[in-house]
């Protein structure tokens, strides 16, 4: 049997074991690493080798699953479903407390497994099995973009679902107190005395990341009668936000204060302010979200008006195991009010 052009569907042991002219038991011993207690010839073990390489043969590894966990034991499938642009500290907060759930949920009669699993931002609807009422059992999804988020709105996923970070109608959803961030990051810099606010985000806005920048611009509006300075960067890298402002300074651009959407743009931003010869706070305020454990260690320390992504995936996780059980209660919106850390980068003199 010859590899199929466009073939369709996975290449199995009974087509290996035909191609190559031996039992399927045999192909599965090798397979299985089992060979040597089965004392298959070596000529044998590497033709059953080379097929499978050759014709692509990939595991089924639900079927192993199955196979390996005794009848009377349930298999809980859960995922953690993000964008590869996303802030990898979000993600790794919600694995944390989602597996510290299911360590204390799991006994004799029921296993969990946990999975984080990417997608394109922007792209959710291209995810392979996202409709497949057998693929998972409950999932978190966070980072999403406009588009994503028009998919879910459209889709009826078959399992349950708590979105982090967004509210979309028909779904269990966890955010932030709408306004909060932008405004209170705004609040803390007309404290400090900024004349010159800025506000330095991505291209492409969350929902959570939108809510913020327009919180933010009304309330600097509001108070100072003009709006402020948008920086847009391509990305959320730091070296993005610091070619950015690099260039704005460059051009005669001035501020006295940044909001940034994202702590990682902040790295990137304090590298610029210190190539332009300012100084942080005295000459320019910087205002952060998130607070990862890096915030603290930046020089000066960074303040944050801290997304409230730690509170909001310590309320998703119970949230997600409440749908699990059927509990037709379960609360459909929970808004959590991040906390605000205040440090050196916005204690002037």
């Amino acid at each position: 049997m010859a590899a199929e052009p466009g073939r369709i569907g996975a290449v199995t042991i009974y087509e290996l074991a035909e191609h190559v002219g031996v039992s399927p038991a045999a192909v599965s011993s090798v397979l299985a690493n089992r060979h040597v207690e089965r004392r298959l010839a070596a000529q044998t073990v590497e033709k059953i080798r080379a097929a499978a390489l050759a014709l692509g043969y990939v595991p089924n590894m639900a079927g192993r699953r199955l196979r390996a966990h005794k009848a009377a034991t349930r298999q809980i499938d859960l995922a953690i479903l993000t964008s590869f642009e996303a802030p990898l500290p979000l993600v790794s907060q919600a694995l944390r407390v989602l597996q510290q759930a299911v360590d204390a949920q799991s006994n004799e009669h029921t296993r969990y497994s946990v999975s984080i699993e990417m997608f394109h931002a922007g792209r959710l609807r291209e995810k392979g099995g996202l409709l497949d009422a057998n693929h998972y059992h409950g999932v978190i999804i966070t980072n999403t973009l406009p588009e994503d988020d028009r998919f879910l709105a459209g889709a009826r996923l078959p399992y349950a679902v708590v979105l982090v970070g967004r509210s979309i109608a028909n779904y269990c959803c966890v955010l932030e107190t709408p306004d909060f961030v932008g405004r209170r990051a705004a609040e803390v810099m007309l404290e400090a005395r900024c004349a010159q606010p800025a506000i330095l985000h991505g291209r492409r806005l969350t929902q959570a990341t939108t809510n913020r920048r327009a919180a933010f611009l009304r309330a600097i509006e509001e108070w100072l009668g003009r709006a402020p300075t948008t920086l847009v960067t391509a990305g959320l890298h730091p070296a993005q936000g610091a070619a950015v402002l690099e260039a704005f300074f460059a051009g005669g651009g001035q501020c006295d204060g940044i909001f940034s959407v994202t702590d990682s743009l902040a790295v990137g931003a304090y590298q610029a302010i210190r190539r332009s010869g300012r100084r942080i706070p005295a000459d320019v305020v910087m205002v952060g979200v998130g607070d990862y454990e890096l915030a603290e260690f930046f020089d000066p320390p960074l303040s944050t008006v801290a997304g409230a992504n730690n509170a909001m995936v310590t309320k998703a996780v119970p949230l997600l195991f409440r749908l699990l059980k059927g509990e037709k209660d379960a609360a459909r919106e929970v808004t959590v009010t991040p906390p605000v850390f205040l440090r050196e980068s916005t204690r002037r003199p």
